[in-house]
């Protein structure tokens, strides 16, 4: 695979704040493609398994993938942040960086597996069975999160294409493997068939990514001491994304147990929808994110230009895609089944997330870049116990209804309070030099 030409070096080698937009486009761009096709991958993917379900297990393996997708920031221990940061810092040592972000994701990622599969039984009781629960916590937490760290690490280095086509490689043999389960299996499929494979799938996928992430003159340091060192400074980062995690995903939890199953599914197509609508503004965020910790080394007040730079680009985007969703959520029927009639109302309610996502990761990753992580997370574990309690509150008596109300006002609360952390970092930031970038490397070939 060959990446953009040697403009795009000269271009992340340039300070942030000059950096050209259509350049930034460009790279954004580029990134999409394997952004898309991840995407889609697991879209068409998301709908065959809604197909091949019944309602009801297909709602229990929901609740089971989002307990997975809020505990799985710990899995890595924030490595793919550590990466970018430490990278800003020191890119000569990318060996090193990618070395002990395999080591925390390993040990982390086995470690959030069985707490996840323990919980799991204890939620469901004889709903789900341990082995359904585990096989999918290791492919996810594990597997997948191991391929996340080389993905950041080939991005840190440039090659932008490599690094969006990476992940988007696990969930395209994913979907082969569940096209051929279900031409294979009589009947419909069953929630431990799926998990099984799934599990085998990335396993394999996991090995060929590894190998390519640290192929290469030399070896990879692998040490146990230089990796538990940063542990601390990447469970800062491990703790935002639970929270923001939790009121991504604790909802599709609590909709299959305190709900139903059949409302926890009809949300979670919705919601699947709208995560799906949002991958051109994903891709944004994804180019600009190690930006941030390279502008925010001047402190907040220079990452903040550059986030007034990216915020009309992101509005210009999400504000007609809100109101396209809207006008097209009369067809959720005709794409999932006639079972999911419910899940147009849903998604009309839930389309204003992706105004409302824009801002709130704009300002996250602004604080992030600055190295106010910690002020990042605590806002984010706030909003996450105010989602767990409107939750508590509006699910059992509202069910899907409630868990959109609770989405949306803990996602505007989230974007108020993270601007309001910017606004006051900034007025305490005196304007100090420019700092000099570290010089690009040279571009490795994919």
């Amino acid at each position: 695979m060959t990446v953009a030409d040697s403009a795009v070096d000269r271009a992340q080698a340039a300070p942030a704040g000059r950096r050209r937009g259509d350049g930034f486009l460009r790279r954004s761009g580029t990134f999409l493609v394997g952004t898309l096709l991840r995407t889609l991958a697991q879209g068409v993917l998301f709908v065959l398994l809604a197909r091949e379900m019944p309602i009801e297990a297909y709602g229990l393996f929901v609740g089971v993938t989002a307990l997975v997708a809020v505990v799985s920031p710990f899995a890595s221990a924030g490595a793919p942040s550590l990466i970018f940061q430490n990278y800003a810092d020191a890119p000569e040592r990318w060996r090193a960086h990618l070395a002990r972000g395999l080591v925390l994701t390993a040990v982390f990622g086995a470690g959030a597996s069985v707490l996840v599969s323990a919980a799991g039984v204890a939620v469901w009781g004889g709903q789900v069975s341990l082995v359904d629960v585990a096989a999918l916590a290791v492919a996810d937490l594990v597997a997948w999160r191991l391929v996340e760290v080389v993905a950041a690490s080939v991005q840190a280095r440039g090659r932008v294409f490599a690094a969006s086509l990476i992940p988007a490689l696990l969930h395209v043999c994913r979907l082969v493997a569940a096209v051929v389960l279900a031409l294979a299996v009589a009947g419909p499929l069953t929630l431990r068939a799926w998990a099984v494979t799934a599990a085998a799938v990335s396993g394999v996928v996991c090995l060929l990514v590894l190998l390519y992430g640290a192929r290469g003159p030399g070896r990879l340091p692998v040490g146990l001491r230089g990796a538990f060192a940063q542990a601390r400074a990447g469970m800062l980062f491990a703790v935002g994304l639970s929270a923001q995690t939790v009121y991504n995903d604790l909802d599709k939890v609590m909709l299959s147990r305190l709900g139903s199953p059949e409302g926890a599914a009809v949300y979670a197509a919705a919601y699947r929808v709208v995560d799906f609508a949002y991958t051109p503004a994903r891709s944004m965020a994804a180019v600009a994110y190690p930006r941030f910790f390279e502008a925010g080394r001047a402190g907040p007040r220079a990452a903040l230009r550059l986030t007034r730079a990216l915020l009309p680009k992101y509005l210009v985007f999400s504000v007609p895609a809100a109101l396209l969703l809207v006008a097209c959520a009369p067809m959720m029927p005709l794409v999932f089944g006639p079972e999911y009639g419910a899940a147009t109302a849903a998604l009309q309610g839930l389309a204003a997330l992706l105004v409302l996502k824009s801002l709130h990761y704009l300002a996250a990753d602004t604080l992030s870049g600055s190295r106010l992580q910690g002020r990042r997370t605590v806002c984010q574990i706030a909003v996450g116990v105010v989602n767990a309690g409107l939750n508590v509150w509006l699910i059992p008596a509202y069910g899907w209804q409630g868990a959109v109300v609770s989405s949306l006002v803990c996602d505007a609360l989230l974007a108020a309070l993270l601007w309001g952390l910017l606004a006051a970092a900034v007025r305490r930031d005196r304007p100090g030099p420019a700092v000099t970038p570290h010089p690009a490397p040279t571009r490795e070939r994919d």
